[in-house]
């Protein structure tokens, strides 16, 4: 399996971890998708409170010796079903849940992530409430792997 889908999988499969039983406050873990939000949350099983992983931009590729580096990037969405006046609070745990997961290891590899991903750098995190027919209120992480490609 090549290295991109080895760091996409490995991401999901951390951010499956969050959980209450492993210490996080939702279990928004046990809703982990990879796909476009605007899609996932229209299905017929979409389950609250749920992450989702949509691919983001990436950067250009830097060149190394006999290797590249490329920060791929991704949108981490955590969501939560609720209304306009009582979201603040249940968007606030899961976009806790998220950084808590997603901490960086300064200096270290990623103890979840595979060999060739070498670190994590994460953007600021965008609230969208309910509305439009919606009733999922979301936050948007953006998240960047850098990856070296030889």
């Amino acid at each position: 399996m090549n290295i991109l889908t080895q760091a996409r999988l490995a991401l999901l499969a951390h951010l499956s971890e969050v959980t209450q039983a492993k210490g996080f406050l939702t279990n928004a873990g046990l809703a982990v998708r990879s796909g476009w939000f605007n899609e996932i949350i229209k299905s017929d099983d979409a389950a609250f409170p749920m992450i989702v992983v949509q691919k983001g931009r990436d950067t250009e590729p830097e060149e190394g010796p006999f290797a590249l580096k490329l920060k791929r990037g991704f949108y981490v969405i955590g969501a939560v079903e609720a209304g306009m006046d009582d979201y603040d609070e249940a968007l606030e745990d899961i976009e806790l849940d998220i950084l808590r997961a997603l901490l960086p290891a300064a200096g270290q590899h990623l103890p979840w992530a595979p060999q060739g991903v070498s670190k994590i750098e994460i953007g600021t995190p965008e609230h969208v409430p309910p509305g439009s027919g919606e009733t999922a209120a979301s936050v948007l992480i953006p998240v960047q792997l850098s990856i070296v490609i030889k």
